[in-house]
């Protein structure tokens, strides 16, 4: 009797290992050994770019979608945004993986795959809608002076996430946090 697999378990297993060495690094080799699956289950399965975007949607789903969604309720509005920008400067590289997993994938194969055109659009596009909600919460706080400008603001902070994303690797949190502050201050 051959044992049953559980699809949704073996991506779970596979997100960090592409979280951690991004798509280009990683071996069918060390995706079978880090899931517990031979090489050939693997590349029969599912082949590595779909592997990969099955990951990123278990990553949207089980991470990203119930962060945006807080974020959208949370009373602080724009302070609960600045509250993770810090979080992400306190990691400063010293967790694997510490880095927003989408990014990184963003960053290494963003015109490789036009699968993943769709996939970014719906992240950005969730991204800006939570940014928004908190930024609208602050305005409804009397913390933002012009409405106007949230737009401005959440393209703004959308870019220094993308920045925090590379200087972890080469600033101190101490740097990291003058920079994002520095960010904030700008905003009325």
């Amino acid at each position: 009797m051959s044992r049953q697999i559980d699809q949704a378990e073996l991506i779970k297993k596979a997100v960090p290992i592409f979280w951690v060495n991004g798509f280009r690094a990683v071996s069918y080799k060390n995706l079978a050994e880090g899931m517990g699956v031979s090489q050939s289950f693997l590349y029969n399965q599912w082949g590595k770019e779909q592997l990969l975007l099955d990951s990123i949607d278990d990553y949207l789903s089980r991470e990203i979608d119930p962060f945006f969604h807080s974020l959208e309720h949370d009373e602080r509005g724009v302070g609960a945004i600045r509250d993770v920008y810090h979080e992400v400067a306190k990691s400063n590289y010293s967790e694997e993986p510490c880095t927003c997993m989408l990014m990184n994938i963003a960053l290494e194969l963003r015109h490789d795959f036009t699968s993943l055109d769709s996939v970014y659009g719906k992240f950005l596009h969730d991204m800006r809608s939570a940014y928004t909600k908190a930024f609208q919460r602050s305005f409804k706080d009397g913390n933002i002076q012009d409405v106007n400008k949230i737009p401005e603001y959440v393209e703004m902070l959308i870019g220094l996430m993308f920045g925090l994303n590379l200087l972890l690797h080469y600033k101190s949190t101490e740097e990291l946090i003058v920079h994002i502050d520095a960010y904030f201050d700008l905003i009325d």
